[in-house]
C-alpha cells in the first residue's frame, strides 16, 4: 500500500511520519507475521515490523493512493497522488516515480492461481520412523 504519511489520522513510525510515498506490506507470506491486521471502510491497523520492531499502524483510507498486489497489478487512486511526488510530465500523464508502469495486457495467469501458488509453504512436520 502507497501512501502520504502526512495525512491527519496516518500512525506509523516517528522517522516515517513526513514520507509523501511510503510503503507499508501487508500480507500472509511475510517473514514476520502480522497478528492483528483490522481493515475496515474507515482505516487500515496492523502491527507491522520495522527494523524487527513491532509497531502499531493505522492507515486511514484518505491517506491511500495506490495498492499494488504480488502480480503487478494495482489499484491508483490519482486524484489522491501529491503533486510533490510525481514525475513532471506532460498533464495527460501523471506517474508516480516509485511504482512501475505495467503494460495493460492480461496476465497469463489468473490471480486467484497466482497466489495459490504462493501460499504452499514447506511442510511444518515431518514423519521420522
Amino acid at each position: 500500500m502507497h501512501l502520504d504519511a502526512r495525512q491527519p489520522g496516518v500512525v506509523v513510525p516517528p522517522s516515517f511520519r513526513e514520507e509523501a510515498h511510503l510503503v507499508l506490506q501487508y500480507g500472509y507470506d511475510l517473514p514476520i507475521l502480522i497478528p492483528d491486521l483490522e481493515v475496515d471502510d474507515v482505516h487500515v491497523r496492523a502491527t507491522l515490523s520495522f527494523s524487527r520492531a513491532a509497531q502499531l499502524t493505522v492507515v486511514p483510507w484518505t491517506a491511500v493512493y495506490v495498492i499494488s498486489g504480488v502480480d503487478g497489478r494495482e489499484v491508483r487512486y490519482t486524484e489522491d497522488i501529491p503533486e510533490d511526488i510525481l514525475i513532471a510530465e506532460p498533464p495527460a500523464v501523471r506517474r508516480l516515480q516509485s511504482v512501475p508502469a505495467h503494460p495493460e495486457t492480461e496476465l497469463a495467469e489468473p490471480l486467484a492461481e497466482a497466489l495459490s501458488v504462493r501460499r504452499r509453504r514447506r511442510p511444518q512436520l515431518r514423519l521420522v520412523k
